[in-house]
């Protein structure tokens, strides 16, 4: 009987201790996410939280009685309770997290502009599809000077992802779109988060080769015209300062697009298989 409860006792050690690191790590986490403390301290931290741990299991076998176990536990759970308790207390206490109330959905009814609307704003506003790569690169100077065509890359306002299967070359139209998008954006977040570019101009080689692997590629595409971008709603780049769980970021890129939308900027559809939106100017 005496072996028995010997073993349960130290199995509910065990188990209390997993459940109080575990919490301090999500509180911690969080701390990391909404404050600007460097990872770095909360990786030493709970590498001395370990070491704790290790020697205190040693310890524990060499000695016997309950009152020792249970006087060890209650010492081995102070740390991460003591640091928990302290997030919990900083996160309460902040003003830098101001959760958006609505739904994404409600917005996202909204988006379905289908390809016919989106290829003849495209074709209003856009250039004439390109064969390849190679051409775009031995006409881009020509276009550049021209302001018919303008390269965009990743910046504190938004994330243009590393391209496989087209380029970053929008007609200007949308770069002051693209702009405007992430003032509004980083407004209603009241941070520095950044949503990500995941597709932008594509020759009809591009296309070709899209097709085998996605669906969603037409070769009568909006992207051929330098005036269409794909805009990820499940990847976005975090201020670690003001952070936004994905939900959240995603409803305030979707009230962004309404808004736009609705002044006549762009026309939107949602792509529930890429999971973006499918964005061109108007």
């Amino acid at each position: 009987m005496e072996k028995r409860q010997k073993v349960l006792l130290i199995l509910l050690h065990h188990v209390l201790t997993l459940v109080c690191l575990g919490l301090a790590v999500w509180a911690l986490y969080n701390a990391y996410l909404y404050f600007n403390v460097r990872l770095v301290w909360w990786i030493l931290l709970y590498v001395a939280v370990a070491a704790y741990f290790v020697g205190a299991v040693l310890f524990m076998r060499k000695h016997k009685g309950i009152w020792r176990l249970i006087i060890h536990t209650l010492a081995l759970q102070l740390v991460p309770i003591c640091a928990t308790v302290f997030t919990f207390r900083l996160i309460s206490e902040s003003t830098v997290y101001t959760p958006i109330e609505g739904k994404a959905k409600v917005y996202e009814r909204a988006f379905h502009d289908l390809q016919d609307k989106q290829k003849a704003a495209a074709l209003a506003n856009g250039l004439a599809p390109f064969r390849s790569r190679a051409e775009i690169e031995e006409n881009y100077g020509k276009l550049r000077l021209t302001r018919k065509l303008v390269q965009i890359e990743s910046n504190p306002k938004y994330i243009v992802r590393e391209l496989t299967s087209s380029l970053p070359y929008v007609v200007p139209k949308v770069r002051d779109l693209l702009d405007d998008m992430a003032v509004r954006f980083q407004e209603k977040t009241q941070s520095k988060s950044r949503f990500v570019v995941t597709s932008v101009l594509r020759t009809e080689e591009d296309v070709k080769m899209l097709r085998k692997t996605n669906v969603n590629a037409s070769i009568n595409s909006p992207h051929c015209n330098a005036t269409t971008i794909d805009i990820s709603y499940v990847r976005f780049g975090m201020d670690r300062v003001r952070p936004r769980d994905n939900y959240q970021l995603r409803l305030a890129l979707a009230q962004t697009l309404h808004e736009l939308r609705k002044e006549g900027r762009c026309y939107v559809k949602i792509e529930r298989k890429q999971y973006c939106y499918h964005i061109t100017v108007r």
